[in-house]
């Protein structure tokens, strides 16, 4: 009896088949018989197709069973595995002569016996692996297929279709690699900011880059099909405010070194906060910094430059320019667009990845972009030699392995967090007694501002407005040079400000006693020096009523060393 493409069975020689004959024992028609042929021919290809599946699937079995039951291999790998959980947590007995023996106890792979004390030492105590009962040689062989295909990334469904192991097995031998990484990872960011300090006199200095990418954005059906249109990047990755505002995309801040390794950091909101202070943490304010316009906030890091995506031509015959993307002073983002690129290709091979354990997630694929720059470790993760050690004695037990887990899980902001933290408010956190200590029109400067962002309400062009002068204040304060004179005409030069707006500035701070100025006239126009006498800067307010111009501006005239520059008379001419 044979199967038909569409399900039915094949009529018997002795009966008939198909109602409509009257004679049984006549024989089938012409058409009958080729409908007959087809059907059985193209039974005849899905009998093959399976067939051939099924010697695919049974190759792919014995390749992946070759490699676990080989005991060669998986010996091999053993050893491997317990080598890379030494180096990484190393372990001692606490004898005079340590000499550790891995596989000599029968039925316990994870311990190892010292051949001069014969004290037995478990490797996977205290370790990420701790509690780990499947096979040791699944460790350093997954740890080695993800460092030789990077970029591409492994998930936990092509763990278990490698090692025949279910899916759950593999999704918690991931999250435990997964951990390890963001240890390492942890170590090579503060081995960069250290050596980022201190550079080492060379033609080549550093360059660092950062942006922003949005993953796995919120779709229109999963928002009621509200558009996304004229909406910001940080708007896709959350639902609407009707809906709860609940995030299920992932926000990432990238910052790396041009040819050198890279970070990512799953943030909320794409504001100062948060973008100000990944950079403060990955990379030192003396390093030339790249980025685009979206980091105008940046006001304490003089090697900062940035490139104006959507600058438009000069020439009337074209509507962008060149210069978008690379200025005329070599100022590019291409290295934290091209980081970003990686990242978005990787991630595709997940379906979706959740905001909760977005920062394993990324951990994981800068660790693995960041261990070319580390040979040491990359061979002793791979099939190298061993000289590295890496993260010492720290204790990694199972109470305070679920506290590392914690601390690299992202936990989202609510709605109403958001909303807190869109308010930028600048407020001067002081304690009493170094109010006291400050002059008394400081004083009444200070409690002024606080009291102004202390609001329920404000005007959103007063909050505009007192933003975007505390900003350029910051950035002409970090010009000027504590106990030294500084001309107007030079500090203009090198802000990039116009003089009248910078003047602005300065007529406040001179009346509040943070600086002292002194004003020269000559014949066609009078010169300003500045000189810093205090080393902080506090919030203030710098717009003023219209009633209030006309004191401020004579209090400062009173306050303004003024001075007259002569000439002597000349034979010819005046």
């Amino acid at each position: 009896m044979e199967f038909l493409t569409g399900g039915d069975f094949s009529p018997s020689p002795t009966k008939s088949a198909s109602p409509n004959l009257k004679n049984p024992k006549s024989s089938p028609t012409k058409e009958q018989s080729d409908n007959r042929q087809g059907e059985r021919s193209n039974c005849v290809k899905i009998n093959e197709r399976l067939a051939s599946s099924c010697e695919d699937t049974d190759k792919i079995k014995k390749r992946t069973h070759n490699i676990l039951s080989d005991p060669k291999l998986n010996q091999f790998f053993k050893l491997k595995t317990l080598t890379i959980l030494n180096a990484l947590y190393p372990k001692s007995c606490g004898c005079s002569k340590p000499n550790l023996v891995y596989l000599k106890v029968k039925g316990r792979e994870s311990i190892a016996r010292c051949s001069s004390c014969h004290k037995m030492v478990s490797l996977t105590a205290n370790t990420p692996f701790q509690g780990y009962k499947s096979n040791l040689a699944y460790i350093s062989f997954i740890i080695w297929d993800m460092v030789n295909q990077y970029p591409k990334i492994m998930t936990s469904m092509e763990i278990s279709r490698k090692l025949n192991l279910s899916y759950k097995t593999s999704f918690y031998l991931k999250k435990r690699l997964q951990i390890i990484f963001s240890q390492l990872n942890d170590n090579l960011k503060k081995n960069l900011y250290e050596e980022l300090k201190n550079p080492v006199e060379s033609d080549k200095k550093p360059i660092a880059v950062a942006d922003s990418v949005c993953l796995f954005s919120a779709s229109l059906r999963a928002n009621k099909f509200r558009s996304r249109r004229y909406k910001t990047g940080t708007a896709s990755i959350y639902l609407s405010n009707s809906l709860g505002g609940e995030q299920k995309g992932v926000l990432v801040h990238t910052v790396g070194i041009n040819h050198g390794m890279s970070f990512y950091k799953s943030i909320p909101l794409n504001n100062q906060e948060y973008l100000g202070k990944d950079l403060d943490d990955k990379i030192p304010k003396n390093v030339t910094l790249y980025t685009d316009e979206g980091y105008t906030f940046i006001w304490d890091r003089p090697n900062h430059k940035m490139v104006n995506h959507s600058r438009k031509s000069n020439d009337p015959r074209y509507n962008l320019s060149r210069e978008r993307w690379v200025t005329r002073e070599g100022v590019s983002s291409n290295g934290a667009e091209a980081r970003n690129n990686i990242l978005k290709q990787s991630f595709r091979s997940y379906g979706y990845v959740s905001p909760k354990y977005s920062q394993l997630y990324l951990d994981e694929i800068s660790f693995l972009g960041n261990i070319r720059f580390v040979p040491e470790l990359r061979s002793l993760l791979s099939l190298g030699e061993v000289n590295f050690v890496g993260l010492g004695n720290k204790s990694y037990s199972q109470e305070n392995l679920t506290h590392n887990i914690k601390k690299y899980l992202y936990r989202p902001l609510t709605l109403e967090e958001r909303k807190l933290e869109s308010r930028s408010s600048l407020i001067n956190y002081l304690d009493s007694e170094k109010l006291d200590n400050l002059s008394k029109a400081l004083k009444e400067a200070i409690q002024d501002n606080n009291q102004f962002w202390s609001q329920s309400y404000i005007e959103n062009h007063k909050r505009r407005n007192e933003s975007k002068y505390n900003l350029i204040a910051r950035k002409v304060w970090v010009l000027l040079e504590t106990r030294k004179w500084t001309t107007l005409d030079d500090l203009v030069k090198t802000s990039g400000y116009g003089r009248l707006e910078v003047l602005f500035i300065l007529k406040k701070w001179v009346n509040v006693g943070l600086i002292n100025m002194s004003k020269t006239s000559d014949r066609y126009m009078d010169t300003y020096r500045i000189y810093k006498k205090s080393n902080e800067l506090y919030y203030l307010l710098y717009t003023e009523a219209k009633e209030q111009i006309k004191t401020n501006w004579k209090q400062f005239n009173k306050k303004l060393f003024k001075t007259k520059k002569y000439r002597s008379n000349r034979k010819y001419g005046n």
